[in-house]
């Protein structure tokens, strides 16, 4: 009897030996056949086999090595490496499987920690009954999710997840976390992470309180930091002093500089403001009126009766401008502005375009036309059309 009742513990035990034989060896065909499709580029191909291998692969059941543990490390490796490569160059998003079709909409942050995410779950037993840590991560596996994240070009997760790291490190004594592995983070942590973050500072200073590295390497990660800053400082240009460009004089630019002007144009004080400005305006308006019609009396003098003289338009139109606004605005405009007012209608009379047309007037204190404004409602400015007018 008692024969008998070891046979089937014999023959179990048997029984298990071949099961997990055969399953490294199909894991180690799968992985050979699955590398070779990954330098040939053939992503489809990598994925499903990739998917066939984590099929197979679990998380530990205690923090001793198994079995499937060198696998577990390679095949996640080898994962990692494949994901960033697609992400960081996808090909043809019609010909990726949607595992990593679904990985491209997201961000670098997201895509980095989400992957590291994925690799603590793999490593951490499901015995000790915890939140996936870093303590379990193998070096080998960390070192793969910090060249990812400079492959998509987020270093800041990749210092996150070297901390998280470095203050988990020694928790596990199956898991290489001093000497050479130590050496190699410290080494991707001091002189690529810290530096593609411009921490310059702080990657001196932590090489200069480290007390874990050999004095030989940590004077030689000194001597490769201060290289790489010089060789950054000697490739940045000088950075030139910052100054304000120059306006560039426009129609706008002029008006508004006129119209500036006559506001700060001084006048006197309150009380005989309003009584000056018209005396002024209206003798310089009858003065004007005056010698039109003193040449046009020397005239008729000369060459004998003749009908009544025609006063000069533009003078006119001065008059009706200054009637206008003042009866708008109730005092006298500036001589600058009476000035641009009397140019333009001048300019705009000459104009063969608009000789039909109305004189503009003054609405709100910007030259008004009505031409100008279907222009203007239309879309299209005054400037724009004229650029365009000359380029034609």
């Amino acid at each position: 009897m008692p024969a008998q009742g070891l046979l089937p513990l014999k023959a179990s035990s048997d029984s298990s030996l071949p099961t997990s034989s055969s399953a490294e060896a199909t894991l180690q065909s799968l992985y050979n056949r699955a590398s070779q499709a990954f330098l040939y580029r053939d992503v489809v191909l990598t994925t499903s086999l990739v998917a066939s291998a984590f099929a197979m692969l679990q998380p530990p059941i205690t923090p001793m090595p198994d079995v499937y543990d060198s696998h577990r490390r390679k095949w996640d490796i080898l994962r990692i490496t494949l994901e960033s490569t697609v992400y960081a160059s996808p090909p043809d998003r019609a010909t990726l499987p949607v595992t990593l079709r679904d990985l491209l909409p997201l961000s670098p942050q997201s895509f980095v920690a989400t992957s590291h995410a994925r690799s603590l779950a793999l490593f951490t037993p499901s015995s000790t009954l915890r939140t996936p840590t870093s303590a379990f991560l193998p070096h080998q596996v960390l070192i793969t999710h910090i060249a990812s994240s400079m492959k998509v070009n987020c270093p800041i997760v990749g210092r996150q997840i070297i901390e998280e790291w470095l203050s988990n490190r020694g928790q596990d004594d199956f898991v290489s976390s001093t000497g050479e592995a130590y050496e190699k983070i410290l080494e991707l942590y001091c002189l690529h992470i810290l530096p593609r973050l411009e921490e310059w500072d702080y990657a001196k200073e932590f090489l200069t309180y480290e007390v874990e590295l050999p004095p030989s390497k940590r004077t030689e990660f000194q001597a490769s930091l201060e290289k790489t800053w010089q060789g950054k400082a000697a490739r940045t240009p000088p950075v030139a002093p910052f100054r304000l460009p120059s306006p560039t004089p426009s129609a706008s630019s002029s008006s508004s500089s006129l119209s500036t002007i006559s506001n700060r144009t001084a006048v006197p004080l309150a009380g005989s403001s309003k009584l000056s400005q018209r005396q002024r305006s209206g003798s310089s308006t009858s003065a004007a009126s005056d010698a039109t019609v003193t040449k046009s009396s020397s005239r008729q003098n000369s060459r004998g009766p003749q009908s009544t003289p025609r006063a000069n338009s533009h003078a006119s139109a001065a008059r009706g401008l200054h009637n206008s606004v003042v009866a708008t605005t109730g005092q006298s405009p500036g001589t600058l502005a009476l000035i641009r007012e009397v140019l333009s209608q001048v300019l705009y009379d000459e104009s063969p375009h608009h000789a039909d047309s109305p004189l503009p007037s003054l609405a709100g204190g910007v030259l008004y036309h009505p031409t100008a404004a279907c222009a203007s409602s239309s879309g299209s400015s005054i400037h724009s059309g004229s650029s365009e007018a000359a380029t034609i």
